[in-house]
């Protein structure tokens, strides 16, 4: 969000938040029958499944699969064994989403379903790691089979932000009616649901396009010169971050600009906030045209940055990320407290005091200006390809800058103490 006052306003973070809800199998769930018939010398097949399972123990799931599969091969007509050998892909699968390599999980998932193809919990991972691995479209087919075998509130919910991502809220609004009804409390289902019915008073009427990446709605009566002045500024903001943080939408960007009074309805923004992004950019169509190539530079970076990092980076990374693409220039008096660290910057950034949340901002931006400053745009790219890998801050800090999170919070209190 790029204000005008320091408050900030958390920045949603939808489909990933919710993916992140479902655990890793427990390596115990893998069933080892006695008494399952085989046309092999039991001693063989047994053999084999109890090798397969210190195999999946010791966490070398390749080959515990293939032992699985292949006590499975000596008895075909062996639920049991299936099933074996489907929960070793799926433990598998979700060892390598918890790792980062949700691409490698995906075609393990399936590999599981080979196996199983209506187990809920394979179709429900499948979706969960083609929504980490970035092909949230994809997701929908199987948790939609997952959902119709096992009536999951989580899966319901995750569907619901990703039709509400695409632009469906009917089928949103399906999935959050069916949640409520089980659960009539559940406080993310009556905030989407809350939303949506705000957005669709607001939006009727709307025109919607497509266009370079982008799938903008705007209300009807919106003045061509001022599409166009939206369209120039999306497209430059696009080339801009493909340049700088190497940001290729997998999707197109959601735009949607309002009458202003229904950007505060819709939005929940106060005065002193100019654009949010919340999954999608949502612009008041009243910002004077000086001000909106900056704000629409600092929303499409708060896209840019949520996808790369897949909702991943902290805060101070986001919106100082943001104000640098925006523009903004740090301030050369800030001065801060030689105890600040960037948790402390964080809980700046959201204070309700406007005075302590504008410290926070500025804080946050000479932080990523000085990461730029150390290598440039490519090595901040590195960084939030590396959390969108699932690799923990720490970590993939101290491999892109070669100093660790400490070292950097002893360094700026250095420079920034009074």
């Amino acid at each position: 969000m790029r204000v005008r006052s320091p408050l900030a306003r958390p920045s949603v973070v939808v489909s990933l938040a919710v993916a992140a809800t479902f655990a890793a199998i427990d390596p115990s769930v893998i069933a080892r029958p006695a008494d399952a018939p085989t046309p092999a010398p039991l001693s063989d097949t047994a053999e084999i499944t109890d090798e397969a399972i210190r195999l999946y123990v010791a966490g070398n799931f390749e080959r515990a699969c293939d032992r699985f599969r292949a006590a499975a091969e000596r008895e075909p007509a062996s639920e049991a064994r299936r099933e074996d050998t489907s929960r070793c892909f799926e433990g598998w699968a979700w060892q390598a989403l918890s790792e980062g390599r949700a691409a490698e999980a995906v075609a393990l998932f399936q590999q599981g379903l080979l196996e199983a193809p209506e187990s809920p919990v394979l179709l429900r991972g499948l979706g969960v790691a083609a929504v980490h691995a970035g092909y949230a479209a994809d997701a929908i087919a199987p948790l939609e089979s997952a959902v119709r075998i096992d009536d999951d509130v989580r899966v319901r919910m995750l569907l619901a932000y990703l039709y509400d991502r695409q632009d469906e809220p009917a089928r949103a609004t399906t999935h959050l009616a069916a949640v409520l009804a089980r659960e009539p409390a559940h406080e993310a289902a009556r905030r989407l649901t809350a939303r949506l019915e705000r957005e669709r008073r607001a939006e009727a009427g709307f025109e919607r396009e497509s266009v370079d990446g982008f799938a903008i709605k705007w209300p009807a009566e919106a003045p061509e010169e001022r599409k166009r002045l939206v369209r120039r500024l999306l497209h430059a903001a696009r080339v801009r971050l493909e340049r700088d943080l190497r940001y290729r939408p997998e999707e197109p960007v959601a735009v949607v600009l309002y009458a202003d009074a229904e950007f505060r309805s819709v939005t929940g923004a106060h005065a002193w906030a100019s654009g949010v992004f919340d999954g999608k950019i949502r612009l008041p169509l009243g910002v004077p045209e000086r001000d909106l190539a900056r704000l629409v530079q600092h929303e499409y970076a708060h896209a840019a940055v949520h996808e790369l990092a897949r909702g991943r980076a902290p805060r101070w990374l986001q919106e100082g990320l943001a104000q640098w693409i925006e523009g903004v220039e740090a301030d050369p008096m800030l001065r801060v407290p030689s105890s600040m660290t960037l948790p402390g910057v964080e809980a700046l950034i959201t204070d309700p005091d406007p005075l302590r949340a504008r410290t926070g901002y500025d804080l946050a931006l000479w932080v990523v200006r000085d990461l730029l400053e150390r290598g440039g745009a490519p090595p901040m790219a590195v960084l939030l390809a590396r959390l969108g890998n699932a690799e923990p801050m720490e970590t993939a800090f101290a491999r892109v800058y070669g100093l660790t999170l400490t070292e950097l919070e002893s360094q700026w209190r250095r420079l920034l103490g009074a």
